[in-house]
This record gives C-alpha cells, sequence and structure tokens, in this order.
C-alpha cells in the first residue's frame, strides 16, 4: 500500500507565532467490491473520509470516456486493448499470488 501524506502548517494568525500543523494521510486499497480509499486526517485511528467506487463503475466511466454517446471512438483502440490486457494481467497477478500465499479454493 502506498499512502500519502500531506501535512499543513500554518499560523494562526498574524500576530500569534504558533504554528499548526494537520496531517492528512490518503491511501487507496483494492477491496473485493472495488477501489477503496481512506482519508485520515489528524492523528486519528478511524479515517474520516472512507469511499468505494466499484469495478464495475470505474470500467465503465473509463470506457464511455473512450467513446462518443453509445460509440467507442476507433482513435481510443489501442487504449481499451491495453485496459483489456491490464484487467486480464491484473487477475492473473492476483490468482498467482493466492496460489503463492496457499490459500485453498
Amino acid at each position: 500500500m502506498k499512502k500519502f501524506v500531506l501535512n499543513i502548517m500554518g499560523r494562526v494568525s498574524e500576530m500569534d507565532n504558533t504554528k499548526v500543523s494537520i496531517e492528512v494521510e490518503a491511501s487507496a486499497w483494492l477491496t473485493e467490491t472495488g477501489i477503496e480509499t481512506v482519508v485520515y486526517i489528524g492523528d486519528v485511528d478511524m479515517p474520516q473520509v472512507v469511499k468505494t467506487e466499484t469495478l464495475e463503475s470505474l470500467i465503465n466511466n473509463t470506457l464511455l470516456s473512450y467513446g462518443f454517446g453509445d460509440t467507442m471512438a476507433s482513435i481510443h483502440k489501442k487504449d481499451v486493448e491495453q485496459l483489456l490486457a491490464t484487467l486480464k494481467n491484473a487477475y492473473e497477478y492476483a490468482e498467482r499470488k493466492v496460489q503463492e500465499l496457499g490459500f485453498d479454493e
């Protein structure tokens, strides 16, 4: 998992030299239902934001961006082929990792 941490620093006011720092941490996870993004703000144990995008909605949005209405734009043929290859490779990789980890089906 890669996590991204953003430290925001500032002063309370022009007259006050007290510095304030807020840590914002965001990360993404692949779940059984899709891609889950979590955001932690401050020094907390539970995320303040949890958003899950289904794989279906991500695929639909991506494919719609390659088309015009209900028609796939021919200029995106290679993009679509690469997307399909990437998804297939991801499935095959996950299947190998499951076997390596000894998970019985």
